[in-house]
């Protein structure tokens, strides 16, 4: 999955470093400063926007935004839905947001702004079912997480309990296989 922005970015950041030459050109000191630094930025920029997107592996989510990269492992992850964010103060936008164990992260990379505040895109609606696909898939296969249903036990008297605990105590480390 990548960001529609991810091309307006790189051309913003190509026009400003393609600026930073034309200050520089002939001008006072000033200009070389400005024209240093608005090359400098604008390369910056368009280098990055070329990594932008989300990508989905086998051990989780790689997110890559304008400023950061956040990695989200599959175990982490306890449930995926769109969230609401206020963004540049007067716009709300809606992202898919990863809700892990430890708290809440936010894919603001795929972000779309919101006209509606009741309402998902689209588009933010089908992103969110895709992560929620790879991690229902993941889950089938990881038996790392615990998320696959464990059987059910049969119902055992006290006996019966104390009998296969006590069993379990007294082979120890033995070259026994645990699978039963």
């Amino acid at each position: 999955m990548h960001t529609r922005w991810r091309w307006v970015l790189f051309g913003l950041g190509a026009g400003v470093a393609a600026g930073g030459p034309i200050a520089m050109a002939g001008g006072p000191w000033y200009g070389y400063v400005f024209g240093g630094l608005w090359s400098l930025m604008g390369g910056t920029v368009a280098w990055r926007s070329f990594r932008m997107g989300t990508k989905l592996t086998a051990e989780g989510i790689t997110s890559n935004s304008l400023d950061r990269q956040t990695v989200i492992e599959w175990c982490d992850v306890r449930t995926i839905e769109p969230a609401r964010r206020r963004n540049l103060i007067f716009f709300h936008t809606i992202a898919p947001a990863v809700r892990l164990h430890t708290g809440k992260e936010t894919l603001t990379e795929l972000s779309l702004l919101s006209v509606k505040k009741d309402s998902v895109p689209e588009r933010t609606a089908s992103q969110v079912e895709e992560l929620r696909r790879a991690l229902a898939g993941h889950r089938i296969n990881c038996p790392a997480c615990g998320a696959q249903p464990k059987p059910l036990a049969t119902s055992q008297s006290i006996a019966q309990r104390l009998r296969s605990r006590l069993r379990s105590l007294m082979r120890g480390n033995s070259d026994q296989s645990i699978v039963r």
